[in-house]
């Protein structure tokens, strides 16, 4: 294999790809979308309406002054002699609901259009309403009242490998997001590159170019120069997100709005993302090999869709995997798979940034990765070689398959 051909091959499949729109939008697309979706909830914070609810209560003037001293519920109580002149209000959108009380049992009812009510704040303070009655039917002091009525204080933290975080719930769900997130973006990320070189191999093959390419190079040369080139492309992907990160890690913490969001992300790290990073390229390379020696079976661009479609389905594992991960730090069946090639890309980044694995499981995961693509790179060209120059009638996706089932073995 020449090396100046090889490179020759890798910078003409790079510029002219980096000189698409296609390849920038799909560099962009997701810097939009936190764009539009940061930008939305900015303007959703700032035109929401924080009027406080008003609830109208019926005949229990006690319960007007026990509800009014709540802060927890956050709400206007104002009483009504009559439920006639309460419902009135409730149609005149003069207030947002209405709580009836009969025999120790409580009805509210709530305009449709009205202000959010919290009703498990509603339910809490109505709870201890009938406690503190009760009590003083059963003639309770007022000191043993208050013991019985002082909830006890308990925090959660939570112990990892990084140290105590103490906002353990919170920090559950944000780095559950952050792990769902994730699942998503490198999804997008393999299904575009495995587009990328499938469309790349089967166009010059349906236009009949790849006999005069192989002519002046080798199949080896159009292989790994075709991988190569749309392998640099994906890592100029990877260095602009990692740029912006940097720049990001800077501006955002001063952001006060964003500074909570921020302290909850304990499992995020730059040790984490540059192992996330490493897995994620080194599984685009991975899935570009495989796709590489399927697109070469196809005979125009008409059956790049089939070809690929096994390939499309293996990524689909790992991505819908994601989203059962969360509460199941020892599921058998879910930790073996985030070490498997080809599942692995998804499931131990998810698996790290939920503290579930350990950097040293994750380096596991990503040298099997670096074995698998090392002999599937080795023994694919093989295939390759068979199947770039040869045009098959009937089902694409049969052919590939019983082209794989002999990828290993000995010619």
């Amino acid at each position: 294999m020449q090396k100046k051909q090889l490179w020759i091959v890798i910078r003409q499949t790079f510029v002219n790809r980096l000189k698409t729109v296609g390849y920038w939008m799909l560099v962009l697309t997701p810097i939009l979308i936190l764009a539009a979706i940061a930008g939305i909830n900015f303007v959703v914070q700032a035109t929401q309406n924080n009027t406080a609810p008003k609830i109208g209560v019926v005949q229990n003037q006690p319960l007007v002054h026990y509800l009014d001293k709540q802060q927890q519920l956050d709400a206007d109580i104002k009483g009504y002699t009559k439920t006639s002149t309460a419902n009135k209000a409730l149609t005149d959108e003069k207030i947002d609901a209405v709580l009836v009380e009969h025999q120790q049992q409580f009805t509210l009812t709530k305009r449709a259009n009205g202000q959010s009510i919290d009703q498990k704040a509603l339910q809490s303070a109505l709870t201890q309403y009938n406690t503190i009655n009760r009590a003083k039917a059963l003639q309770v002091s007022d000191d043993t009242l208050q013991q019985l009525m002082t909830p006890p204080k308990m925090s959660t933290h939570i112990q990892s490998q990084k140290g105590v975080n103490k906002d353990g719930a919170n920090s559950n769900a944000a780095n559950y997001g952050v792990a769902v997130a994730l699942g998503i973006l490198i999804f997008m990320f393999l299904t575009s590159y495995v587009g990328m070189i499938a469309q790349e191999i089967a166009n010059e093959k349906s236009s009949r170019i790849m006999e005069i390419l192989l002519a002046a190079t080798s199949p080896g040369v159009q292989f790994f120069g075709k991988i190569g080139g749309i392998g640099l492309l994906a890592l100029l992907h990877g260095a602009i997100y990692l740029i912006l990160g940097i720049i990001a890690s800077f501006w955002l913490p001063k952001i006060s709005q964003l500074k909570g969001v921020l302290d909850m992300l304990q499992g995020i790290d730059w040790s984490f993302a540059l192992m996330t990073m490493l897995i994620v390229i080194v599984s685009i390379f991975l899935y570009m090999v495989l796709t590489a020696i399927i697109a070469a079976m196809v005979n125009d661009l008409s059956q790049v869709q089939q070809a690929v479609a096994p390939v499309t389905y293996i990524s689909l594992i790992g991505y819908i995997l994601t989203f059962v991960l969360n509460g199941q730090p020892h599921n058998a069946f879910l930790n073996i798979l985030s070490y498997v090639p080809f599942v692995s890309q998804t499931l131990m980044p998810a698996r790290l940034g939920l503290q579930y694995a350990t950097m040293t499981q994750a380096s596991i995961a990503l040298t099997l990765e670096v074995m698998t693509l090392y002999f599937l790179s080795k023994y694919g060209l093989r295939v390759y070689k068979r199947n770039v120059l040869t045009y098959r009638e009937g089902n694409i996706t049969k052919a590939a398959l019983l082209s794989l089932k002999g990828l290993f073995k000995a010619h």
